[in-house]
């Protein structure tokens, strides 16, 4: 238990999640109301969002099987045997909640009779029940008997923990060793009632060594409702709920789930985030119905008993975490090859993580003030990067959760050097900390620093006019189709280009983030081999082009068919999105943009962001329409060719055909697209402002991989347009 401490009121600090309007108000006064009023908006808005995202995936889950996923069922099984008398104990001492007020309660003579009877005969003379009962004779703290509603549920529940560490005085000497610390003894302070402010908890468990009040130290929130609630829990509460446990996956980049503990009348249920859905897991009732119980009722409360104070006494690597973080999340980690005691070729990718006592060269140094700031959903995939230092170089650390039927992105990289793929930034060390968690993997990546994306490239050179400016966004943007089509033509697809994934470093430009890619079944890598080496399913990851829209994309940047739910991919949909990385880069230099940027506009429907860009795209002046007034020849030159490349088939705009319908088959123009890299080579990389890996510029254009582009599957041919 030495991990966790209680914590009331639970404070945060500014959320990340509510973005508050600029707008100048008349008083202070009127402005903070306005704020509170947006806040209180934001916060409900947010919340039936991701009560809708989370519709449909509940997974009602046994405790056992609970158990069986965290691989602990022996341990708990003596954990059950050798307390038993505790969990007894505090089970003939538990409260009665009657019409939602806290009474004692007394368990009837008779029944108590029976009850000590089977617990003395069942544990050992030293450790009997009528020990744990006599320990709690000293506990006078019943002063959340007569208590009301949620103030006496979270006052009892406060109690049980108390109890626990009075009962342990009555174990044997050998015992108490292995009772877990009691990390609650100086954090139980008085309930205190809460206004209504973002991410404040109704009780949370924290990380005592750390202990700082915000969701960095939170491990298992704590929502609290006056009346047992029915098989189905209310949006309301199950929405602030998901709301703790979105905020957690952000804060803290360890998580493998998040544990949200819901006390509702005489109930507790241990609700589990994971990255692919949510699970409740029952654990019964903690207090009784009736102020004079009988032996029947005392079974399941004593079984409650022990199933919380179990998961209490896990380490944050076995309930949460994939690393113990009861001491610190922020400091030098060491990722350490596991090595199987029986066989040291076993598996080498997995690797362990481990907090290092001093900064050594194997050691990477994680600082909060590092992190690199993205979006990070309640489900689906999601990643943590930072810039660290490894051996006094700069890098870039990834934690990813990546669904196990999909490519390990180390095994992407592993096939984009193995095809000599351009531009891609080199791989210092990688490996799988998490094989399988809830249907996830964790793997890490330790990646070169290949620089910052374009429009901070941009942004800091300022002093160059917006000619300038344009044409070293064209020279990029050419240098990124380019990577991603001899990705294409060697059978990986990348699938999630974003401006993140367009960086520039001194010249030259990269495409990182391939942890959405696909291989084509017919990829001109050996699959096989990556297959071993990674540990996945080659059948399962290959395909044509087949990906999961909703969790597979990032909106901002996303092209018009994949907004609207199209699951089939081509490069056509990766060449759209890098279009708008350039748009969006050249927007935000604008000085006095015209118009609100259609690409940038964070919209809540996908939907509608696909039909703005549609009627952009097929406006006459569609560089005006989406919020570029002003860019180069070259530039112009640029986005009309590859707007005619994406939305012109047959003479006719089709803009308005991708955005309603996401079955409309959009081909991919082989010949079309290499004419216009040969055309790039001539007017952009012979006077490029920025280096392709170092090449000259009559190079630049030419193909750098040595791999013979695969006969292409059916999707990644040309179709006729279907009307």
């Amino acid at each position: 238990m030495d991990c966790f401490a209680l914590m009331l009121p639970y404070v945060k600090g500014a959320d990340p999640f509510v973005k508050l309007t600029a707008e100048s108000v008349e008083t202070d006064s009127q402005s903070s109301d306005d704020a509170d009023y947006e806040s209180i908006a934001a916060t409900t808005k947010r919340r039936e969002q991701l009560c809708r995202e989370l519709s449909g995936l509940k997974t009602d889950m046994p405790f056992e099987a609970l158990l069986d996923v965290l691989c602990v069922e022996d341990e708990y099984e003596a954990f059950k045997h050798r307390f038993s008398g505790i969990f007894a104990a505090i089970a003939l001492r538990a409260i009665a909640y009657v019409d939602e007020t806290a009474v004692q309660s007394k368990i009837l003579d008779s029944a108590r009779a029976v009850i000590e009877a089977e617990l003395t005969g069942a544990t050992d003379a030293d450790s009997s029940v009528n020990a744990q009962l006599r320990s709690l004779d000293s506990y006078k703290a019943l002063e959340y008997v007569g208590l009301e509603g949620q103030t006496a549920l979270i006052r009892y529940f406060k109690g049980i923990l108390e109890m626990a560490r009075y009962a342990v005085a009555g174990l044997s000497s050998d015992e108490c060793k292995m009772w877990p610390n009691n990390p609650y003894a100086n954090l139980l302070n008085s309930y205190n009632p809460m206004s209504c402010q973002e991410h404040n908890m109704d009780e949370a468990l924290g990380y005592t060594k750390h202990f700082s009040g915000k969701l960095v130290d939170a491990h298992i929130p704590i929502v609290v409702q006056p009346a047992t609630l029915a098989d189905e829990i209310p949006d309301s509460v199950f929405g602030e709920m998901a709301d703790y446990a979105h905020a957690i996956w952000t804060f803290q980049p360890t998580r493998l789930f998040v544990p949200v503990l819901l006390i509702h009348g005489v109930q507790l249920s241990l609700v589990v985030f994971t990255r692919k859905g949510w699970h409740n897991v029952g654990l019964g009732p903690f207090a009784y119905t009736d102020n004079q119980p009988d032996s029947r009722d005392f079974d399941p409360l004593s079984g409650t008993i022990c199933k919380l104070l179990y998961f209490l006494s896990l380490p944050p690597q076995k309930f949460g975490h994939f690393c113990d973080v009861s001491r610190r999340i922020w400091g030098d980690y060491e990722f350490v090859r596991r090595r199987d005691s029986t066989d040291e070729d076993q598996d080498p990718v997995l690797v362990d993580v481990n907090f290092s006592k001093d900064s050594t060269d194997s050691s990477i140094t994680i600082a909060k003030e590092c992190r690199i700031e993205q979006t990070i959903d309640l489900r689906g995939r999601m990643a943590h990067k930072f810039r660290v230092k490894h051996r006094g170089e700069r890098a870039i650390l990834k934690l990813s959760w990546t669904p196990v039927d999909r490519l390990p992105e180390s095994a992407v990289y592993d096939a984009l050097k193995a095809a000599n793929i351009p531009n891609i930034p080199s791989i210092i060390d990688s490996g799988i900390i998490v094989k399988n968690s809830f249907g996830y993997r964790v793997e890490y990546l330790l990646i070169e620093d290949c620089g910052v994306p374009l429009v901070e490239y941009l942004q800091a050179q300022l002093t160059l006019g917006i000619d300038e400016l344009s044409d070293i966004a064209a020279s990029v943007m050419s240098q990124a189709v380019e990577c991603i089509y001899s990705a294409w033509n060697a059978g990986i697809l990348h699938c999630n280009i974003t401006a993140d994934s367009v960086v520039v470093k001194d010249g030259r430009v990269a495409i990182p983030d391939w942890g959405h890619a696909k291989f084509a079944k017919d990829c001109a890598v050996d699959v096989d081999t990556l297959a071993a080496k990674w540990l996945f399913d080659k059948n399962k990851v290959a395909g044509d082009g087949d990906c999961d829209a909703s969790t597979t994309a990032t909106p901002l940047y996303a092209s018009i068919p994949v907004l609207v739910g199209a699951t089939q991919r081509s490069i056509v949909d990766d060449i759209e999105s890098v279009l708008y990385v350039a748009i969006d880069a050249l927007y935000k230099l604008q000085v006095d943009p015209p118009v609100v940027g259609m690409v940038g506009a964070k919209l809540y429907c996908s939907t509608t962001l696909a039909l703005m860009r549609a009627c952009c795209m097929g406006h006459d002046r569609y560089m005006e329409a989406v919020g570029v007034a002003k860019c180069s020849e070259l530039f112009a030159w640029l986005m009309d060719t590859f707007r005619e490349y994406l939305f012109v088939r047959n003479g006719e705009y089709i803009g308005r055909d991708l955005a309603i319908d996401p079955e409309f088959e959009r081909t991919v123009e082989i010949q079309q697209l290499e004419r216009i890299l040969v055309q790039i080579k001539e007017r952009v990389f012979g006077k490029s402002p920025v280096s392709n890996t170092g090449k000259k510029p009559s190079q630049v254009g030419k193909s750098s991989t040595s791999v013979k582009a695969p006969r292409r599957s059916k999707r990644f041919q040309s179709k006729k347009r279907r009307r």
